[in-house]
Parts: structure tokens; sequence; C-alpha cells
């Protein structure tokens, strides 16, 4: 049986990352990946908004990680793709509000920013306005250091730079048992065709994303860990096809507002309008005609369903017209439906070893901002490995 250093289960950005921070420094990788191509399968890391979060929303007692790996990871990110030529733009986001009763909400999140070591500047509804003439608002946060980024090219730069330091990837390939030996930890893994094989590892790196609780219980059937999926839904129209869609190019959100849970409560970030990229001269990343209007998210049985009815038009016009009210519900067309790992009972991601098995680190629920944090989530995780 062949004995491997250290091996990744899961090839999103996170799992790619990962293999790149150690293959670069002359770590043994070997990356699993279950869908028929990295970057080509139907997960978190494909289907999303491709916001580059700035990481103003995270509260450091309740959701740690998220407010610390978020920030760090924008600068990451963005130094990766001016390198390495990765379509990316720094645009901005405007979060607005359109009544009285939220402008405590922004002075809340702009104390938020400062603490989170966040670039954040309060405006008011004139000042956001020249950023953003077609949007209502009474006062905004600007938050310079947001943007977009084409995600799945991305993962296919993280990808090629691991497979280029000797990375091996099998894609097509689940793991489908854990055995743990005095000498590894005995895989056992199946391919396309039906074969079997198994591998031995020295240490197992569990980035499987929506699938990430599963692999934790091939470790330790006892583990407590569940992943929910939720599917976010967004709808888009053309920038162009009217002046009061003629937006100039920012993410643009609503005031946050509190959601009460049997964990407590906190801030969701609400359905908001996300630009597109597209190829410019030269091959640089340029506004696309394209903006989004999402996610709207609702609980589902599977972590596939992806098919199916969009929730009405009506429900993403709603939640937007407040604050971008040149939108009309016939100018919105069904765009893309994602589903994302929702960790049951934490608010914020965890990373641990495994208690039972502490040669398996566990990156659990990695949702939003993971995209953002990829870069600084691989080193967070490399030096607890």
């Amino acid at each position: 049986m062949e004995r491997l250093e250290i091996v990744i289960v899961g090839a999103g950005a996170v799992g790619t990352a990962m293999a790149r921070e150690l293959a670069q420094a002359g770590r043994q990788v070997l990356v699993l990946e279950q869908n028929p191509g990295v970057s080509r399968g139907e997960n978190q890391s494909t289907r999303n908004s491709g916001v580059i979060h700035a990481g103003l929303y995270y509260d450091p007692q309740t959701r740690p990680l998220k407010a610390r790996l978020c920030p760090a990871g924008v600068g990451l990110l963005y130094a990766f793709c001016t390198q390495y030529g990765v379509p990316a733009l720094n645009c901005g986001k405007l979060v607005v509000a359109t009544s009285e009763q939220e402008r405590p909400i922004l002075q809340e999140y702009l104390e938020r920013a400062r603490v989170n070591g966040v670039p954040a500047h309060l405006l008011s509804g004139d000042q956001a306005r020249q950023m953003e003439p077609q949007v209502r608002a009474l006062a905004a946060l600007h938050l310079p250091t947001s943007g977009i980024i084409d995600a799945a090219a991305l993962v296919h730069k993280l990808y090629a730079l691991a497979s280029n330091a000797g990375a091996i990837f099998l894609t097509g390939t689940k793991l489908v048992g854990v055995t743990p030996r005095p000498e590894g930890l005995e895989l056992a893994v199946t391919y396309p065709d039906g074969a079997g094989d198994r591998f031995l590892a020295g240490r197992l790196i569990n980035c499987a994303g929506l699938y990430s609780d599963q692999v934790a219980r091939l470790v330790d059937p006892a583990s407590p860990f569940r992943v929910d999926p939720v599917r976010g839904e967004a709808y888009k129209f053309y920038r162009g096809k009217r002046p009061e869609l003629a937006l100039r190019g920012m993410n643009v959100y609503p005031t946050p507002q509190r959601v009460v849970t049997a964990q407590g409560s906190y801030f969701t970030v609400g359905v908001h309008l996300t630009p597109t990229l597209e190829p410019g001269p030269g091959g640089q990343a340029q506004l696309g005609p394209i903006v989004t209007v999402g996610p709207l998210n609702r609980g589902v049985d599977s972590k596939e369903d992806l098919g199916g009815e969009y929730l009405p038009a009506g429900q993403f016009h709603q939640r937007v017209r407040e604050f971008f009210p040149g939108l009309k519900q016939e100018d919105l067309e069904p765009f893309q439906a994602g589903i994302q790992a929702r960790l049951v009972g934490h608010q914020d991601w965890v990373i641990e070893k495994s208690p039972q098995e502490p040669r398996c680190l566990n990156l659990l629920g990695i949702d939003s901002p993971g995209l953002t944090a990829c870069l600084a989530l691989a080193r967070e995780a490399a030096a607890r490995l």
C-alpha cells in the first residue's frame, strides 16, 4: 500500500489553497476530489457571487475566525490575483441605510470595522449617490477593500500552482473509508469506473466543504458536526438596459438585519447587488454587463439541489427596491443557484484536529467568506498540522 505524507479531501478554493501552501513548502501532497475536474464541479467555490468581502460582518466575540481571517485574506487575495493574473476588481462596497431606524446599525458596524481592522467610511446619502447615482440611501458605509473575483479562475490557478509544486490531484475520486493504523490512516477510495484503491496517509486534511461532516464521521463515527445545505438563488439584470439601471460597478448591500435563532442572534447581509466581470482589452478584467441580485437563501434536503424552480422574481425585487428603485420586476432573469455549507449550531468556522484521531485536521462549515479568506485559511490550517 502506497504511503503518502498528506492527503487533502476537497479541491475547492480552500483545498487547492491548502495544497499550494503545503506543496510549495516541500510537503508531499495528494488531493482527492469527487467532482470530475477541479473548478468544473458543482460546489461552493464555483457557484457563488464572487464577492471579495472586506470583513465587516463578523463579530470577533462570536465569529473570531471569520473576523480575523477574512480581513487578513483580502490583502493576500488581491496580491495573489495581481501576481498570477486572476481576474478580480477592487470595486468597493456600499452598505446603505434607507430609513432612520437603520442609521444606528451602520454606526454599530462602523465600530465593528474598526475593531476588525477593516477600512470603512460613513457617508451621507449625497456622498453615496456620488459613487452610485442610481442608489437611494439616507446614509451608507463605504468599504473600499471589497471587490469581485472570478472564483473558478482562482481555483484553477491554485490548482496549477499546487500541481507545479508537486501536488497530485485525483479527480472523480471519493473517499469512502478511513481506518486508523499505527503507521498512518488507511484511506479507501473509489474511482468513477467503480474500481477501488487504498492509501496510507500520515496526515488527513478535511476540506470537503458541504461534505466535510461526512468525512469527519469517516474518521470518527461519533463526530457531532452536521452540515446542513442552504440553497442560495440569484437573479440578474443588464445594467445597460435603461439609465436607471446603470450602476457604476460597486457591490451594493442593504443594512444588515438581525436574525434570531436558538443559538443566538446575528445580522444577515441581505439580498444585494453584485457586478460581474468580463475580459477587457489586453486580457485585463473589466465590468461586465450583468449585475446579480441575491442570494435569497432557503434550507433544502439535498446537498446537490441545484435544479428545479427558482423562488419568484418578486421576492428578489421586493428586497432591493428600497435602495435601488429603478429596478422593475420584469428586468429580472434567473441567474444561478448554489449550495452553501451551514454548520449546525455554529456561527463560525471550525478548524480542529479530530479528538479521536489527531492525525486528521477538520475544516468544517467553511461558508462565506471562505472564498475571500482561502489563502489565510490555508496558512492557518498549515500552522495547526
